[in-house]
């Protein structure tokens, strides 16, 4: 269907703009190619977008209701798991911090690695 959906879109708009083109320019039948454009835009694109998109929401309702009746296993963060002590480029507090080397500097060639020695901003 977004084949479908996109040829159509495609083509009235080209014979859209060939005969808004030839119109202008005077060229003979500019008018059919225009009314061309018009009715495959008005006829077949845009009802075709109008299913489509109620057929998506419907299926999105159908996965949201699925969902709907299980329990959600969420994983409570503890005050002992969270030690976030600042968020930088080296310590997200999205991922769990690895020993390793930190890397400083203002790019890639004048970079130096350091290790066990992080820089705290403002601290």
């Amino acid at each position: 269907m977004k084949r479908i959906i996109y040829i159509s879109g495609i083509l009235g708009g080209l014979l859209l703009i060939i005969g808004l083109i030839g119109w202008i320019a005077a060229v003979p039948f500019a008018e059919v190619w225009l009314l061309a454009g018009v009715l495959l835009l008005a006829l077949v694109c845009v009802p075709l977008i109008m299913v489509y998109r109620y057929r998506y929401a419907k299926r999105i309702d159908r996965i949201i209701k699925s969902y709907k009746d299980t329990p959600a296993k969420i994983e409570r963060l503890t005050a002992e798991k969270s030690k976030f002590k600042g968020w930088s480029m080296n310590n997200s507090p999205f991922r769990e911090r690895k020993s390793g080397l930190t890397w400083g500097g203002g790019n890639v060639k004048g970079a130096n690695a350091s290790r066990g020695n992080r820089r705290r901003f403002l601290k």
